[in-house]
C-alpha cells in the first residue's frame, strides 16, 4: 500500500528539512499501512510515539532556522506548527480511546501537512531562508 511518495515537489532544498521530510513520509505510509492490518494495535502505539517526537524534532529544526534567519512568516508558522503537534497529541489520544476509528482523522491530518503545510508554508519558508543564506554568504 504506497499512498506516500517523495516526489521533486516536495523538496525544499534545504538538505535536512528534505531528509526530515523523507522521514516523516516514510512513517507516516507504515503508519497508514498499520492501520489497514488484521492487528494495528500492534503496530500503531510504536509508530505513534516516533511520530509525535520526531514531528516535535523536526518542528524545532524548522523554526531555528527561521529564528536564525530572522525570517518574517515565523509567527505565523511556528503557529502552524503549534496546531500541528496538538492534532499529533490527538491523534495519539483518539487512538487510545477508539483505535478502530482513526483512519479518517489520519488521512486528513496527512492531507493537510502535505498538501498546505510542505507544498506552500514549508517550500515558501525555505526560499526565504535560501536567499538568506545566499545573502550572508555574499556579504561574507
Amino acid at each position: 500500500m504506497t499512498v506516500l511518495m517523495w516526489n521533486p515537489g516536495l523538496e525544499t532544498g534545504i538538505p535536512l528539512i528534505d531528509d526530515q521530510h523523507r522521514q516523516l513520509l516514510g512513517q507516516f505510509e507504515a503508519l497508514l499501512a498499520a492501520i489497514h492490518e488484521h492487528r494495528p494495535d500492534v503496530r500503531i502505539p510504536g509508530l505513534l510515539a516516533f511520530l509525535a517526537d520526531y514531528v516535535e524534532t523536526h518542528f524545532s529544526t524548522e523554526e531555528s532556522y527561521m529564528r536564525a534567519a530572522c525570517y518574517p512568516g515565523y509567527l505565523g508558522h511556528k503557529a502552524i506548527h503549534d496546531d500541528m503537534r496538538a492534532q499529533v497529541v490527538r491523534l495519539v489520544d483518539d487512538f487510545h480511546k477508539d483505535p478502530a476509528n482513526m483512519t479518517g482523522e489520519v488521512v486528513d491530518f496527512l492531507t493537510d501537512w502535505l498538501m498546505n503545510h510542505i507544498y506552500e508554508e514549508d517550500r515558501s519558508m525555505a526560499q526565504f531562508l535560501i536567499r538568506f543564506s545566499s545573502a550572508r554568504t555574499e556579504i561574507a
